[in-house]
Formats: structure tokens, sequence, C-alpha cells
């Protein structure tokens, strides 16, 4: 059920049109044909496990502040992103695929990301364990202690 939007035609013939060398995302490629891409709109509005998702309208911002807040995603679907981001790194990185590259990406874009302060300190430390202690490390912390709503 995992990314099962990724085979609806809004998805899958823009992702066909513009695949380009299975390095980068098809979402990119049409970002920089068309400013935007209608694929990833469709496929973050219809996936939890995206923190795009998890967006909502402020009743009332701040002064200065966006209109738009995050929202503190469930424990699941957060495992759920932790998991896509390690397959992600995998498929991109190839035989080159190290534990820290999950870690590293999401290092490099955080700054721009709009997610909730709590979703990003779980998904980070999560990151963080499986760059320290290795994925069979992380899998059995997420299912034996996350998922069943543990404190941290």
């Amino acid at each position: 059920m995992h990314d099962l939007s990724k085979y609806m035609p809004s998805e899958f013939l823009m992702g066909c049109m513009y695949y380009s060398d299975g390095k980068s995302s098809p979402n990119n490629n049409e970002r920089r044909d068309k400013s935007y891409s209608e694929a990833w709109m469709h496929h973050k509005g219809r996936n939890r496990h995206h923190f795009e998702y998890w967006m909502d309208y402020a009743l009332h911002p701040g002064r200065g502040k966006y209109p738009l807040q995050s929202v503190q995603m469930p424990r699941k679907y957060v495992a759920e992103m932790l998991m896509d981001r390690i397959c992600a790194s995998k498929n991109y990185n190839g035989k080159d695929y190290t534990d820290h590259d999950p870690l590293a990406y999401f290092e490099k874009g955080k700054s721009h990301y709009l997610m909730h302060p709590q979703t990003e300190k779980e998904l980070h430390g999560m990151l963080r364990m499986l760059d320290q202690k290795g994925e069979e490390f992380l899998i059995r912390f997420v299912r034996e202690y996350y998922l069943k709503g543990k404190k941290i």
C-alpha cells in the first residue's frame, strides 16, 4: 500500500516523462521544466508518510508568520517516513550506500523543511541512531520501542 498513488496516471505518466538516469527524482526534473511538480503535489497529498501531508492553516498565525503550520505526525507515519528515506537513499546511492546517507540527506535539506519540531526531533534522532548503531539496531528500536508509544 506504501506509495500506491505512484501508479495513478497523474504521477506515473509524469514519472515516465521526466525519468532521466535513476539517480535523480523525476519530480525535480518536472520542477526544472515547469517550476513545480504536479506529480509531487498529487503524491504528498495522498501519502501520510510525507511530512508535507501534515500541513494545515493556523487559525491565528502570529504577526509575520506563515499562515500554514506543520502538524505533529503520528509515530506510525514517522516510522514509515524513516523507512522511505532509507530505501530512497539505497536506491539513489546503489552499491555506495552507507547508513550515514539518510542522515546526510536529511541534514542537507532540513533548513527548508516545514516539519513539526517534535516530528523533526524524532526523525533526526532515529537517523542518527541508524548512522551510529546500524540498521538492525534501528529496526529493533522502531518495532519494540517507538511504535509501541514508549516515551523517548
